[in-house]
């Protein structure tokens, strides 16, 4: 028996062990795996859904230290805010604003809400393509929803305290242009 194949043999079972203890730590320890809003309240504020950033009892979205999001930077990164895990539409708790898109365009396209107070999108794609939420004003570039087909996720994050018109489009090249647009209107 060769001796090199026996140790890429034990390596490889090694390998196995490691990623089904990461799996299954994942699943039980964290809501990673879990498909439905948690709602619950904790240290930093109310979660709206599994993966979405805080908000606190102030009404103002933030990262699990307590600091307000960085809605500017990379979506996804460091203290941008977080999106959900895909949800069913029965889970969108009820302060969200529900947005639907297809390929005919969002619906509704434009929503109104409260100067630099939090803000939960639930945007859901009605059609058999993915579809990108993002915003125009680069104040607000880290605010990302990226659905697939049928797929619902949720966003928290802080309206700018600056009333005014802000622009949303989905991010997918070629869907702007055929309406896929819209506006938020902040008060």
């Amino acid at each position: 028996m060769d001796p090199q194949n026996n140790k890429t043999a034990i390596w490889a079972v090694a390998g196995i062990v490691v990623a089904a203890a990461v799996v299954a730590y994942l699943y039980f320890a964290t809501d990673v795996f879990k498909r439905r809003p948690t709602g619950v309240q904790t240290p930093e504020g109310l979660v709206a859904a599994t993966g979405t950033s805080p908000i606190s009892a102030e009404g103002i979205v933030v990262t699990s230290e307590g600091v307000p999001v960085e809605q500017g930077g990379e979506p996804g990164v460091g203290d941008a805010p977080r999106q959900s895990v895909p949800l069913g539409e029965e889970d969108i708790p009820a302060q969200a604003i529900e947005l639907k898109v297809s390929a005919a365009g969002f619906a509704p396209n434009t929503f109104t809400v409260p100067a630099g107070r939090a803000v939960t999108l639930a945007v859901t794609a009605t059609d058999d393509e993915s579809h990108l939420f993002v915003f125009e004003d680069p104040a607000l570039s880290a605010v990302v929803v990226g659905i697939g087909p049928g797929m619902t996720r949720i966003i928290s994050f802080n309206a700018p305290e600056t009333p005014g018109s802000y622009a949303f489009r989905c991010g997918v090249p070629g869907h702007a242009a055929r309406g896929e647009t819209g506006v938020m209107v902040v008060r």
